[in-house]
């Protein structure tokens, strides 16, 4: 099933949705294959600049607003030479490091596109505790999915793309954190072909070298999603982003995935 998705996600009857945390997101995931996709929807859940200005002085902008700016130019340098400059975009705009306070937003605006688009597969970032915009994306995919199920409608299929995770030496790469609800996984080998296209893709995100160096260049995986649960941490505490400033940990994010459930069943039709 997974390689055919692989395969049908490509073409022009089947509607891809990418929804991912950043821009670079779509690179990392899906570098080597970027070029197949025809006429795909490429959400981002927020701009890629931290309003707290560390990430922005870090990479030597003077403002958020120059930091923000060289985030959308090199995302538009990477949809270039994928041949996708004419795709769709929805940039939802929360601001990066952000998108767990919204969990509950963020999810009606996903169900709105799904309901909209009707696309037929939804590639995205597993719950893994990497970053908590990767979790926050995950959980809102996942229970706009349910949702549209829910109306009657047919869901689409959720494949996720690996990211990062914290590591027995650090952050864990280029390989899925193992979860119980075992599911179909491709680990693709790259053509040389392939990773020329997959580094000339990452290349464009130059202000994020010191991160997309981590990634392998030879392989990119994906899984069909599992169940996850998200009010537990994905994994024995601490999670990655439970070890840097990134303003969330795992336990306030479970908190914050408990509230956005309680207030979805009060708003649910009885």
């Amino acid at each position: 099933m997974l390689s055919q998705l692989l395969e049908r996600a490509g073409s022009s009857g089947c509607l891809a949705m990418l929804v991912f945390a950043h821009p670079d997101d779509e690179a990392i995931a899906l570098g080597a294959r970027l070029h197949r996709f025809d006429s795909p929807l490429l959400v981002h859940i927020t701009d890629g600049a931290p309003r707290n200005l560390d990430d922005s002085t870090a990479h030597g902008f003077r403002s958020l607003a120059d930091y923000r700016r060289q985030r959308e130019e090199e995302l538009n340098c990477a949809l270039k030479l994928a041949g996708l400059e004419a795709t769709k975009r929805i940039r939802l705009g929360i601001p990066d490091q952000e998108a767990t306070l919204c969990l509950s937003q963020l999810t009606r605006d996903i169900r709105r596109l799904l309901l909209r688009h009707r696309p037929e597969v939804v590639f995205t970032h597993p719950y893994e505790g990497g970053h908590p915009d990767h979790d926050a994306c995950t959980f809102a995919v996942h229970r706009a999915v349910a949702a549209v199920e829910a109306a009657g409608r047919k869901p689409p299929a959720i494949v996720e793309a690996d990211f990062y995770h914290s590591g027995p030496n650090g952050m864990a790469t280029g390989c899925f954190l193992p979860h119980s609800d075992h599911t179909e996984e491709i680990c693709l080998s790259l053509s040389d072909d392939e990773r020329r296209r997959r580094q000339a893709l990452l290349a464009c995100f130059s202000s994020q070298q010191d991160i997309l160096h981590c990634f392998p260049p030879d392989r990119e995986c994906f899984r069909i999603a599992p169940r996850y649960d998200f009010h537990r941490p994905p994994h024995r505490t601490p999670v990655f982003y439970d070890q840097h400033p990134w303003g969330m940990t795992s336990a306030r994010f479970c908190e914050l995935a408990r509230e956005a459930d309680a207030l979805d069943r009060e708003m649910s039709p009885a």
